[in-house]
């Protein structure tokens, strides 16, 4: 069965990108660099905010806000569209010749490269007693993976921004209430 995105209007929604064969390509600091700039400009166009993230060496996680009805499938688009034409662009530069076989699809006769995962995975949260639960789970997920010892350790998340004011990756929004 696929997965159904589901756009329930203005609100907040939590979504998880996954590059394509569970590539770590957020191990490349210049990668990390240019989603968080797509999304960045995704969310000015839109008018809409982050709220928590992390990104993790093959997926991310956001908690965003968006301002009305039909921007989740947008935002998506905008964003990972322009990232995966960054990417695929700098690994051809870069002679990244085995991660470009990897994410190499044909149609008809044409070579195209698909650098994510066929869609991401949002869920709308309609309770705001369900956002900080989120954000909590979307920090704690380099702790749970075994990455860092604790959420302030993982330089690539929301967390520190939270726990100390920090700059992060991406410009935050924090948790209502």
């Amino acid at each position: 069965m696929k997965w159904k995105n589901v756009d329930v209007g203005a609100g907040y929604y939590y979504i998880t990108a996954t590059f394509r064969d569970w590539l770590p390509l957020f191990n490349r600091a210049e990668i990390r660099e240019m989603v968080c700039e797509e999304i960045t400009k995704a969310m000015r166009e839109l008018g809409g905010s982050v709220t928590a993230f992390v990104l993790m060496p093959t997926h991310l996680h956001l908690l965003v806000c968006l301002p009305g009805a039909g921007l989740l499938h947008r935002f998506c688009m905008l964003w990972r569209g322009r990232s995966a034409r960054r990417i695929s662009g700098l690994l051809q530069s870069q002679g990244e010749h085995a991660i470009l076989r990897a994410i190499t699809t044909s149609r008809g006769s044409c070579q195209h490269y698909s650098v994510w995962k066929e869609q991401v995975r949002s869920l709308p949260i309609v309770t705001d007693g369900k956002l900080q639960q989120i954000a909590d789970y979307i920090h704690a997920n380099p702790v749970r993976r075994g990455l860092a010892d604790s959420p302030i350790d993982w330089e690539f998340s929301s967390f520190r921004w939270y726990y100390r004011g920090d700059k992060v990756l991406l410009d935050i929004m924090p948790v209502p209430g």
